[in-house]
């Protein structure tokens, strides 16, 4: 007991007070400087509650965690199928792999808002070159067309971590199962439902995790991007407490926007886990 005491004491220091404190300013009038100036109870909360604002933001939050987990565990499942089989050239594709993740969020974020330049950009010249449309698209000011493309940098920056997880997921299953279910028939498709699927399943509990807690607290794709506009259209839940905590100095709000991130993912890895339990239980 001894022994765990300092990793307990490192803990609750750097973990569970910031937590608490969080909690705790986030039912207090705050000022720029953090400090309480009086308990305020829910109110912060019912601000939030009524705010446009935090409501769009949590939806895109939302839509953006949801639909960018999703695109990359299904590319990054195929990318693994893919890279687990012989062929030439296999060490140099699965190095290759590793470019978008090699770059920090910063950059690699530059380099697409780069690309996506309504004069200069390869994405409108890649469409003017193919005729698919001559206009000019300027791709960061419309809503509707900077949204899907935050996504897929995000998707972009997912896919290697990912990949390498369910590749090392697949080269540790053992080959005796899947040359016992070859002996009952399985072949292709079906071996691949019935036995690579199933055994898959816990490393693809921890990719999901990871991957909604990272995508859900992104912060650099969406502020280096767009900044969370035009007017706060592509705003999401990091974004918006970074606005209301640091330009609008609402410091007890912006803890009020912490708590319900904290919630939502600790409730998110609560269910996903217990989910996982019963299913193994079974």
């Amino acid at each position: 007991m001894l022994l765990l005491l300092p990793a307990t004491a490192l803990a609750a220091t750097f973990l569970l007070y910031p937590i608490v404190n969080t909690f705790w300013m986030s039912f207090h009038s705050v000022d720029e400087f953090g400090r309480m100036q009086g308990f305020t109870g829910l109110d912060n909360y019912v601000v939030l509650w009524h705010d446009p604002a935090f409501q769009g933001s949590l939806l895109r939050t939302l839509i953006w965690t949801i639909v960018t987990v999703v695109i990359t565990t299904v590319i990054s499942l195929y990318l693994a199928v893919v890279l687990n089989e012989r062929f030439p050239g296999r060490t140099l594709v699965r190095s290759l792999l590793m470019l978008p993740w090699s770059a920090s969020l910063v950059i690699t974020t530059l380099l697409w808002r780069w690309l996506a330049h309504p004069d200069f950009g390869a994405v409108n010249h890649l469409l003017h070159s193919v005729s698919i449309t001559q206009a000019r698209i300027d791709w960061l000011a419309n809503p509707s067309l900077s949204f899907p493309l935050m996504i897929w940098i995000a998707v972009w920056v997912s896919i290697p971590p990912t990949t390498l997880m369910l590749l090392a997921g697949l080269q540790s299953l053992l080959p005796d199962i899947f040359e016992a279910g070859a002996l009952d028939g399985a072949r292709g498709l079906r071996k691949f439902l019935d036995f690579t699927l199933p055994l898959l399943r816990p490393i693809f509990a921890v990719s999901i995790l990871l991957n909604v807690i990272f995508v859900f607290n992104s912060f650099p794709i969406i502020w280096v991007l767009t900044q969370g506009g035009p007017a706060g259209a592509t705003d999401t839940l990091v974004t918006y407490l970074y606005k209301v905590g640091f330009t609008y100095y609402e410091m007890g709000q912006a803890a009020a926007v912490s708590v319900v991130i904290f919630l939502i993912l600790f409730v998110f890895a609560i269910v996903h886990t217990r989910l996982l339990w019963n299913d193994g239980a079974a």
